[in-house]
């Protein structure tokens, strides 16, 4: 019976060494490729600055695929001066983008037909003799202009104040509230020395 035991221990020790062996030969062999598990990163949020005719205008933090409709909820809201047909509202939002929504035209002054001159006084000389200077026109030389009333003008002669001279009718693109339909309806109206 001894014999028989002392082989059976023989036997499991030869057992467990070939299993050792076979283990750290598997352990020395070079594995495939890791695979990792979980989610992919987020994509970063955008950052928009909303302004112009908003409740709330600033800096907005955003989520990728934003609309421009989701940058004025974020702000608020329009205000009631808000021309939102002079922006697309379904338009992607960019990171970095400035998104600005426009007042509405100022409708004419009753009794005047829209692009019609004022009648009389100094103003309305400048105005019916043909187009305006757009670097000496004053707030009120602006003011008689088809469009534009008196917080446009006094941001259109303050941006002529800080940025200097226009060099171009395009320029006034860069005052807010002037769009490319506000330019077209002043281009007959204007000039640029």
């Amino acid at each position: 019976m001894r014999a028989g035991r002392a082989g059976q221990a023989a036997l499991l020790l030869v057992g467990a060494a070939g299993l050792l062996l076979v283990g750290r030969a598997m352990v020395a062999r070079p594995a495939g490729e890791p695979v990792v598990l979980g989610t992919p990163a987020p994509a970063p949020a955008l950052l928009v600055h909303v302004a112009g005719e908003v409740v709330l205008p600033g800096v907005y933090r955003l989520p990728p695929g934003a609309r421009w409709s989701d940058a004025l909820r974020a702000a608020r809201g329009p205000t009631f001066r808000a021309d939102l047909d002079a922006v697309n509202l379904a338009q992607p939002v960019r990171d970095g983008e400035r998104v600005y929504v426009p007042p509405r035209p100022d409708p004419a002054p009753p009794g005047r037909a829209e692009g019609e001159a004022p009648r009389g006084g100094a103003v309305g000389a400048v105005a019916g003799a043909g187009p305006v200077s757009l670097n000496q026109a004053t707030a009120a030389q602006l003011e008689a202009l088809p469009g534009i009333g008196p917080v446009l003008a006094a941001r259109i002669v303050e941006h002529r104040r800080t940025h200097g001279p226009f060099h171009s009718l395009e320029e006034l693109l860069e005052v807010p509230g002037v769009g490319p339909r506000l330019l077209a309806r002043l281009r007959p109206h204007l000039r640029v020395p």
